[in-house]
């Protein structure tokens, strides 16, 4: 198997097991003027989930009446404003539906890991006086390793993917 072929197949089923697990969102089910009704998969027998929407939806404004169901994983909303804004509200609240909440496993593991390098961050900072942070540190050591492997080691398809990687994390770095 060549390596853009294995790269392709990889690619293919990663997007193939995303799909299983990707829930499908607010899905519109009725729709008449002023009134919508949505089903999540989410809102069914979820308390914890139909109360973070609540939270949300208890300040808006433009909302006449909001009815949340978890028995049918509903939720029905009775609205003064344009369907556009409508629109906005519930990719909003998609928003909100794929975060998980901080008391969650994932999220708990998530924060410690982004709390911990942040740390290290914060460190490697104060101890170079602002010259280098931990993205710099790392994208440096990616591009020596890289040109490592391309130069002394004749490594073509990994060399230049660590200067690759070098290169994207610099990118993305903010003062």
């Amino acid at each position: 198997m060549s390596y853009l072929t294995g790269l392709a197949l990889g690619i293919s089923a990663g997007k193939q097991v995303g799909k299983l697990y990707r829930s499908k969102g607010f899905q519109l089910v009725h729709k008449s003027h002023g009134r919508r009704r949505y089903y999540h998969e989410g809102l069914v027998n979820n308390a914890e989930f139909a109360e973070k929407l609540e939270q949300q939806l208890a300040g808006a404004s433009v909302l006449h009446r909001f009815t949340i169901n978890q028995v049918t994983g509903t939720l029905l909303l009775e609205y003064t404003c344009q369907d556009e804004q409508m629109d906005r509200i519930i990719g909003y609240l998609e928003d909100i539906a794929q975060r998980p909440s901080p008391t969650s496993a994932y999220g708990k593991i998530g924060s410690d890991i982004r709390r911990g390098f942040g740390s290290v961050n914060k460190k490697i900072k104060e101890n170079t006086g602002l010259t280098f942070d931990l993205r710099t540190l790392v994208s440096l050591w990616l591009m020596a390793w890289g040109a490592n492997k391309m130069w002394t080691l004749g490594q073509r398809p990994s060399g230049p993917q660590m200067l690759w990687w070098s290169y994207s994390l610099l990118k993305g770095r903010d003062s």
